[in-house]
């Protein structure tokens, strides 16, 4: 069986990263050519050239109209038209609806011209398949990935970012759900199958905020529950640091940054790269040459002063956490293992401050939060090559296992069948019972309280010894097939919630 040389890939709306699965089962993740494990996920595009990751971030300041940034919240095709016209209002590229998906218009000299997502997006992959083609040492060798995506993206999202790999030039050997990668990056679940294991997935990114629900049971890993959201993100610790920032402008030089577009912009960079440094150093030193009015502007941060402008955000860092446990029906004592995933969860204070919400739950660490996502899909494309031949025979694509969200408890004339939550679909049981009368009415109940009821009518056509066979399909619905054994007739039903 042949070996392709293999990658995990994440992209999100601010960095991506790229990790290689070596033969002896050791995952790296790859620096780029400033030696940075971690690439921007910003493109610029001139007459001259398109620039992507930290070149285009530099010239972010000079070249705003021409340059993309959180470009992965338009590879959602599903968006709302809410979320469509906030975007096209804010979003500080020009942005149109075209075809009815979102597109970038870009004032070029010559012209404007239009740039779906999905090239843009593109971009960035071929940037980190020319990382990965520096690893590889060799022009010749064809590089095959798997790729990380949001779970709430929809199959035609889902596709939209395979195609924008693979015109980069990779083999797209799966797109996989984020979160379900992510116990891979410590080993769980690896060597030793885990049994009825609840795992809290949060992810806090540039713009937005994730909590996913893992269940883990006889090595099966499937999404419980998950909850996303824009209201939070890292930009709400660097908009609280530029805040204090410009205050400090305003008291040494009277004078204010945030009215001036590219004062603002050399600002938010310089806040940025204080953040970062801030999670690993105890002081940030900052030094803006030409600010404002042709001023200089010089700081100092430290981190206790930092983890103080950020404190009254934490409680909002934690509501996502509340809804995916009421959505799952779970305590904070029900959860295991948390990990965290995110660049702004390498800040101590607020990986300390989530820690705490679950004192009983094994937190790992040692691979850098922004490094999980890569690293979790290097380990699973590393597993797809142990069973199949990545140039020939790979499978299509699986993005998920369906499962029965609540367990649904069923009454067939005084016999029980139950399924379980969390059972994978379809499930098929069978009962053999007697029965008195030709017309009869099975009943279940479901939730984590049984208040949901739903019934089915069946007409058997006949008495005696009947067997039921009960199939939860995928899309949650319960099938009956009610088949007597003299003589043989068969009747069907569907259940229908009362």
């Amino acid at each position: 069986m042949s070996r392709s040389i293999v990658f995990g890939i994440h992209v999100g709306n601010s960095t991506a990263s790229i990790a290689i699965f070596k033969e002896e089962g050791k995952v790296d993740v790859l620096a780029n050519e400033a030696g940075d494990r971690i690439t921007p996920a910003i493109v610029s595009i001139t007459d001259e050239e398109t620039v992507v990751g930290n070149a285009a971030k530099t010239g972010f300041i000079s070249k705003q109209a021409n340059t993309i940034t959180f470009n992965n919240r338009l590879m959602n095709l599903s968006l709302e038209d809410n979320e469509k016209c906030s975007l096209i209002e804010n979003n500080k590229v020009k942005t149109i609806e075209e075809r009815g998906h979102l597109a970038y218009e870009l004032p070029l000299e010559n012209k404007k011209k239009i740039y779906t997502p999905q090239f843009i997006e593109s971009n960035i992959y071929k940037t980190l398949y020319g990382i990965a083609k520096r690893a590889t040492h060799s022009e010749d060798t064809k590089c095959s990935c798997v790729v990380t995506v949001p779970e709430f993206f929809d199959d035609p999202s889902r596709e939209s970012v395979r195609n924008a790999a693979i015109q980069a030039g990779w083999n797209v050997l799966q797109v996989v759900n984020a979160p379900s990668v992510t116990p891979f990056t410590y080993g769980i679940n690896v060597s030793e199958p885990l049994n009825d294991m609840y795992i809290l997935v949060y992810r806090l990114g540039g713009i937005s905020c994730d909590a996913t629900i893992l269940y883990v049971d006889s090595g099966l890993v499937s999404i419980v529950a998950s909850e996303h959201t824009k209201a939070i993100g890292g930009y709400k610790l660097i908009e609280s640091l530029k805040a204090h920032l410009i205050e400090e402008v305003k008291r040494k030089h009277r004078s204010n940054p945030s009215e001036n577009a590219r004062a603002s912009a050399k600002l938010q960079r310089a806040t940025e790269d204080a953040v970062h440094l801030l999670s690993t150093l105890k002081t940030a030193n900052i030094f803006i040459e030409s600010l404002t009015d042709g001023v200089d502007f010089a700081a100092s941060v430290s981190r206790a002063r930092f983890e103080s402008l950020i404190a009254h955000l934490l409680a909002n860092f934690s509501l996502p956490i509340e809804v995916v446990l009421k959505k799952a029906n779970l305590e904070n004592s029900n959860i295991k293992k948390v990990i965290l995933c995110g660049g702004p969860l390498k800040i101590p204070k607020l990986k300390s401050y989530i820690g705490n919400l679950f004192p009983h739950a094994d937190i790992p660490n040692g691979i850098s939060p922004d490094e999980v996502l890569a690293y979790g899909a290097a380990v699973q494309a590393g597993f797809l090559t142990k069973y199949w031949n990545t140039d020939n025979d790979l499978p299509e694509p699986t993005t998920e296992v369906h499962t029965l969200k609540e367990t649904v408890e069923v009454d067939c004339c005084g016999e029980t069948l139950k399924f379980d939550q969390n059972e994978i679909l379809p499930s098929t049981k069978s009962v053999k019972t007697n029965v008195t009368v030709e017309n009869v009415t099975l009943s279940a109940i479901s939730g984590s309280d049984k208040h949901i009821k739903s019934e089915a009518q069946v007409n058997l056509k006949s008495k005696g010894e009947i067997t039921f066979t009960l199939t939860a399909s995928i899309d949650q619905s319960i099938h009956v097939e009610a088949k007597s054994v003299e003589p043989e007739l068969k009747s069907t039903a569907i259940f229908v919630t009362v």
